[in-house]
């Protein structure tokens, strides 16, 4: 679902991180265990199997992306978002970040001291490696740009295929490999700034 650009009022920038509203993505991811660990195939993808492991919902800001991986997973995970919320999710902090993100792996990069710990950077952005549930909610991710707020639904999933495994987080303190969400989204929605 794409939210209508004038939902959300701000000044027009040249820098979209100048244009993200302080506010509108405070909290924390929200997570739940499931118990049911249940094997399932992924529609659409013969000999792919996604095991749900959490349910997960994210209110964020994209602050980078992916939309042409190129690995052995890429028909089944075509998008990868780095989303940023709390206290990250700032224009007086994002302004004086370096984001880059290709072949899976985002990387953050600062020059000048930022207000928050590095620890507190790390664990207020993560990169999602995305599933769509349908062609509906493909198309709605295929909008996402750095500076949409995102909001994603969905749960977070292990990868079982062709192609080998690929594991999710469960945690948002991890750093480094292993450390992305991988989401089969069921709900997407974007917001854009004007």
């Amino acid at each position: 679902m794409v939210l209508a650009a004038a939902t959300l009022s701000s000044t027009a920038c040249r820098d979209w991180r100048e244009a993200v509203i302080p506010g509108l993505a405070n909290s924390e991811p929200q997570q739940a265990q499931l118990h049911d660990r249940t094997p399932q195939p992924l529609p659409g993808h013969p000999g792919v199997t996604f095991t749900p492991r959490a349910r997960y919902q994210n209110r964020a800001w994209a602050v980078a992306l992916d939309d042409a991986p190129d690995d052995a997973w890429a028909e089944v995970v075509p998008l990868d978002v780095a989303l940023a919320w709390g206290p990250v999710a700032n224009p007086g902090v994002l302004t004086e970040l370096s984001l880059h993100l290709k072949r899976r792996y985002v990387s953050v990069r600062w020059s000048h001291p930022l207000p928050l710990s590095e620890q507190d950077v790390m664990r207020h952005l993560s990169n999602h490696h995305l599933i769509p549930s349908t062609p509906a909610v493909m198309t709605d991710l295929e909008l996402i740009r750095p500076g949409d707020l995102v909001t994603l639904d969905g749960l977070l999933v292990d990868l079982d295929g062709p192609a080998g495994r690929m594991a999710t987080s469960l945690s948002r303190s991890d750093v480094g490999n292993g450390a992305c969400e991988v989401v089969y989204v069921e709900r997407v929605e974007v917001a854009r700034p004007e």
